[in-house]
């Protein structure tokens, strides 16, 4: 009996003493997203040259802002005549800005943000280079894209 209670004493033992391990791994994804709103989109030009708007943005991930102008100036309805104009585009909470002239976007013009902007602001200023002399309506359209990036520097 003495011999059969050391038999199962040693057997506890050994089990007390072996291990079993397991490794958990947690994965979890979320879509790079890029959501912006304009506060107005059709942007009439005061008297003394000048216009602006804000851009609403909630993005999840650092991203590539880019421009572009259909027109490369103001152009007049009733013939080829362009006004060129300045704009400035810049995002406080990024320390970022980009200022270029309506002929410079008739190719896009990008810039990188690093940062993560969750509810931030971004303000574009336009300013006319001369003033509108001829009566009638003038128009460009402003193409800005923010491209969501989980890799900084955006898409390529």
């Amino acid at each position: 009996m003495k011999k059969y209670l050391g038999y199962l004493l040693c057997c506890f033992a050994c089990n007390a003493y072996s291990n079993d391990e397991v490794a958990l791994t947690l994965v979890g994804y979320i879509s790079p997203k890029c959501e912006f709103t304009a506060e107005n989109k059709n942007l009439i030009i005061s008297s003394d040259g000048f216009a602006n708007t804000e851009l609403a943005i909630n993005c999840n991930s650092p991203m590539r802002v880019s421009m572009l102008s259909e027109n490369g100036g103001l152009r007049h309805q009733q013939g080829t005549h362009l006004n060129a104009y300045n704009v400035n585009l810049s995002i406080a909470d990024a320390n970022q800005s980009m200022s270029v002239s309506s002929q410079t976007l008739t190719v896009s013009q990008t810039f990188n943000i690093d940062k993560i902007l969750f509810n931030s602001v971004a303000k574009l200023q336009l300013e006319l280079v001369d003033p509108l002399i001829y009566a009638g309506n003038y128009q460009d359209v402003i193409r800005i894209e923010m491209t969501p990036s989980a890799v900084s520097g955006g898409v390529r």
